[in-house]
């Protein structure tokens, strides 16, 4: 069968290529795409450099890792779904995939431009995860993109008070006040972001500081913002170096600091940690299901598969413009 996909030939090229399917293995569904979703951080980042830091660049490459749609095949060993339903998936750009373990069955009333967005969403949730956050605590997250969005919003869920958004862009910060965020700086309209943040907890800072713009000079800031004895959690890939005082500003002040990313999420539970990837984007999808939980409203950008040059392109270069992009298929 022939399907349509994104392929990356070159840096900064990127185009729609026809290719053939493969048979289904027994464990294995065919879906057809309607929305795949674009990872702004990661997907621009490889497009522009093939390969992560330190990495060797390979092309052609496909790209994307967001993606539903309906299933119109099953393998013979497939019981969780059936033709016709709608799946969440972890599959690239394409106007068809095939997916093994990386998919689950949306719910009823699960929206396709929520669906679309679950790996994001499950970023998102490793970052709520990691940093541990408690009822009442005060969570800032810095960097409204989609997942900074949605880790403020399921900081929200896990009982963050107040949950403060920052970020440089007012329309981002417009859309998080929206969503729930209890306070909204932007750091070039203030001169101390730390002194702005110590004003609104009842610490001197925050509990909690979500890092989700993968920038290595925020770093600085975000431990600043973080109150003594605090966590800073580092959910964006920053990609670089950071340069700070570790002495004055982590060690002396017993800041926590936290890697997070999403892939280290274990597959297998145990008593003390139940929480796998699988539990993490069902809970996800059954928040999107009950309203909890909505990303339909962060996409700014619907795109046809054949401008996805221009739309890369703006990506890279003015990022500003878009939040959520999607492509429908």
């Amino acid at each position: 069968m022939k399907a349509r996909r994104l392929i990356n030939p070159a840096p900064r090229q990127i185009e729609v290529e026809e290719f053939e399917l493969p048979s289904l293995a027994d464990d294995e569904i065919l879906m057809e795409n309607e929305l795949t979703a674009v990872s702004v951080g990661t997907e621009i980042y490889g497009w522009l450099h093939g390969a992560e830091p330190g990495g060797t660049p390979q092309y052609p490459r496909k790209t994307g890792y967001c993606s539903t749609g309906v299933v119109v095949d099953v393998g013979a060993g497939v019981t969780d779904v059936q033709v016709g339903d709608r799946v969440a998936a972890q599959c690239s750009h394409a106007s068809h995939s095939i997916a093994g373990k990386n998919y689950l069955p949306a719910p009823e009333g699960v929206a396709a431009e929520d669906a679309a967005f679950l790996v994001m969403a499950a970023i998102a949730m490793r970052g709520v995860r990691k940093g541990r956050i408690e009822l009442g605590e005060s969570v800032a997250v810095i960097g409204m993109g989609i997942v900074g969005q949605l880790a403020l919003s399921l900081s929200r869920l896990a009982g963050a008070m107040p949950a403060i958004a920052i970020d440089l862009n007012d329309e981002r910060l417009h859309r998080a006040v929206t969503r729930g965020a209890d306070i909204a700086i932007n750091p070039s309209r203030v001169d101390d972001v730390a002194a702005a943040i110590r004003n609104e907890t009842t610490a001197n800072g925050a509990d909690a500081v979500i890092e989700a713009t993968g920038k290595p000079a925020v770093y600085p800031m975000a431990v600043s913002i973080a109150r003594n004895g605090g966590r800073v959690v580092a959910l964006g890939s920053p990609r670089g170096t950071v340069e700070m005082d570790f002495f004055k500003d982590v060690h002396l002040r017993e800041v926590d600091l936290i890697g997070a990313i999403q892939p280290l999420t274990p597959e297998e539970d145990n008593i003390y940690y139940p929480w796998t990837k699988q539990r993490d984007r069902q809970t996800l999808l059954q928040l999107m299901a009950r309203g909890r939980l909505t990303v339909a409203d962060l996409i700014t950008h619907r795109e046809k598969p054949e401008d996805c040059q221009r739309v890369y392109e703006m990506l890279a270069d003015r990022p500003e413009e878009a939040l959520g992009v999607v492509f429908e298929w």
